[in-house]
């Protein structure tokens, strides 16, 4: 648990070990569990990490402004600690890994099946027992849904005035209902801490524009050419 976090019986962990208590599960059953979860966010997280770094060195004015949010947060560099309570600061943050996932979305398509009949708003019944893709890599860059400028990384796009009348569908990075991703918020929360000690303690920059980013699609989103990034130590003016 980590500092500053009070015990919460909506945490995954404390949830299991009452089940354990309770014989429903075996202590191994709480280990499977556990790994399932660690191992399910593993390579989104590390991607996450790495592709917001990567938006965020061909937007200078973008990792500008996580800096500046960083340093109100933590005054001094270098290994400081991350609270939950500090984790919940970082809003612009949040705004920049939403905006990350739109434009470059970690499981670019998803599967379905419908259990029951489906009535579609142009009145097209589907039959139950049909398989669906769900291109979500298309979805985030509607124009209709996002405006004109889809297609860009703009961390604006997530400012509460432009998410008021949003449609709750138009964003799914993690699916929604019962299927949705069971480790989102935990590789979240491993991703800002990681990502704030990266972004408070050094500047990154890159020759690479995002125009010339070019994608594979498989289970999750790569990258044809990963750019390469300089590292400062000694960061912004």
């Amino acid at each position: 648990m980590m500092q500053g976090e009070s015990k919460n019986s909506n945490i995954f962990i404390d949830q299991a070990i009452e089940l354990m208590r309770k014989n429903v599960f075996t202590a191994q059953n709480v280990e499977d569990e556990s790994n399932t979860i660690v191992f399910g966010a593993f390579e989104t997280t590390a991607n996450t990490i790495g592709y917001v770094l990567i938006l965020l060195v061909m937007f200078p004015e973008y990792q500008q402004k996580v800096y500046e949010e960083l340093l109100t947060i933590f005054p001094d560099e270098g290994d400081f600690d991350v609270t939950y309570a500090n984790i919940q600061e970082m809003t612009y943050m949040d705004m920049v890994i939403n905006e990350y996932m739109r434009v470059l979305t970690p499981v670019p398509f998803v599967g379905r099946e419908n259990s029951h009949d489906i009535e579609l708003s142009n009145g097209i019944v589907v039959p139950g027992g049909v398989q669906f893709l769900i291109n979500i890599f298309t979805l985030h860059r509607r124009k209709d849904l996002w405006g004109p400028n889809a297609d860009m990384f703009d961390p604006d796009h997530f400012l509460p005035c432009n998410m008021e009348d949003k449609h709750p569908y138009a964003f799914i990075p993690f699916t929604k209902g019962i299927r949705n991703s069971i480790g989102w918020k935990y590789g979240l929360m491993s991703t800002k801490i990681t990502l704030a000690k990266l972004l408070r303690n050094f500047k990154f920059s890159t020759d690479f524009q995002y125009a010339d980013l070019e994608f594979t699609y498989s289970i999750v989103l790569k990258l044809k050419h990963i750019p390469v990034l300089r590292v400062e130590i000694d960061k912004y003016g």
